[in-house]
């Protein structure tokens, strides 16, 4: 006889019932449950930092105030001397020969010294004594040799300011240059001459000879104690 044949009495079933029913409590008891816990976590403030603003961008110009007589000429003059065409052509009939009427555009490394000019005596006109001429100054041999020819050359003053500080900045400061002083006549020569070496002078007296390598352009670039010189800041 197999197993599954095997046949439980009747009698057996409610005494099984039972028996399950009293395993099981009427009334179970709860069971807890535990309730989530919150747990706040003090955290440092984040401290957002600004970007620091772009500082302005540099400027490139500087207002200039050119005279000449009566003649007047206010521009932004770039610091390189690169002036649009339109100023070219204003700067051109201010420098103009007065004589002659023979213009030529100021050459860039010359009006770069201009706004350099500007730049350390800031609200100074600068007034223009000669720029353009008509022909070139000749040495004894009759070797034309003036700067103010094709218009790398201006003598000037700079109003309210003594010639000497403008003198020794320029000769201080630029290279490829030519600064002459002229204390007789109150004024002091700037040239852009990238083609021959610095040279600097003097003129103590109108049409005296010039006296080349003067006291004072050793001592604009040399700050070290000079000799004395028998011709004071010539």
């Amino acid at each position: 006889m197999k197993p599954s044949d095997v046949i439980a009495p009747r009698w057996l079933a409610p005494c099984v019932c039972l028996l399950l029913l009293g395993a099981s409590p009427a009334n179970p008891e709860p069971v807890h449950q535990a309730s989530p816990v919150r747990i706040a976590i003090a955290t440092e403030p984040t401290h957002v930092v600004a970007p620091e603003p772009l500082p302005p961008p540099a400027p490139t110009t500087v207002h200039t105030v050119l005279t000449r007589g009566r003649d007047r000429l206010e521009l932004d003059l770039p610091f390189d001397g690169k002036v649009s065409a339109a100023d070219a052509d204003s700067l051109a009939r201010l420098m103009s020969d007065p004589f002659s009427g023979r213009t030529r555009h100021i050459a860039t490394g010359t009006l770069a010294l201009l706004a350099d000019i500007s730049v350390r005596f800031p609200d100074h006109e600068i007034e223009v004594v000669s720029a353009v001429r008509a022909e070139p100054e000749r040495t004894r041999e009759g070797v034309k040799h003036s700067k103010h020819w094709d218009g790398h050359a201006i003598d000037l003053r700079v109003v309210g300011v003594k010639l000497a500080d403008v003198r020794d900045a320029m000769w201080k400061n630029h290279h490829d240059v030519g600064v002459g002083w002229y204390p007789a006549e109150g004024f002091i020569h700037v040239d852009y001459r990238p083609d021959v070496h610095d040279t600097a002078w003097t003129q103590p007296r109108y049409n005296a000879d010039y006296v080349y390598n003067p006291h004072w352009s050793r001592a604009a670039r040399d700050p070290s104690p000079q000799p004395e010189h028998s011709h004071n800041n010539s």
